[in-house]
């Protein structure tokens, strides 16, 4: 008896260079479906709109390769744990950062934070 032989078939839709190096973490929105984040060795949280060739976004602050990236579920604040340990808050309206530090003194991998720690910041906890 023959093996049946599987056929794939692919469409490279785009193509997107997302950071200067290795790209170690991405999140999607779950609000929208529409924005997605990617956290990178070149120690930078990039924003992007699906659709969309070009960063929306870059945002910087970390100086160790970001290794863990969350969108809250309103699509308003990302955090963003970086190998150093440090965890970094941004409120992407007002594009602003604030430092926190990481719970962990070795890591802020992505076991540190979960996508529900950010549902835990009340509404101008940025300010």
């Amino acid at each position: 008896m023959a093996t049946p032989v599987v056929t794939k078939t692919a469409w490279k839709l785009q193509e997107i260079v997302a950071h200067a190096s290795n790209v170690s973490s991405l999140v999607l929105g779950k609000a929208s479906g529409r924005l997605l984040a990617t956290g990178g060795d070149d120690c930078r949280v990039n924003l992007w709109s699906i659709n969309k060739p070009n960063c929306i976004m870059s945002l910087t602050g970390h100086t160790s390769p970001v290794e863990s990236v969350r969108l809250n579920t309103p699509e308003e604040l990302i955090v963003a744990g970086s190998q150093s340990g440090s965890i970094r808050v941004w409120d992407l309206e007002a594009a602003k950062s604030r430092h926190l530090r990481s719970p962990s003194p070795n890591r802020a991998s992505g076991g540190v934070f979960s996508g529900f720690a950010i549902e835990l910041l009340p509404p101008g906890s940025l300010s």
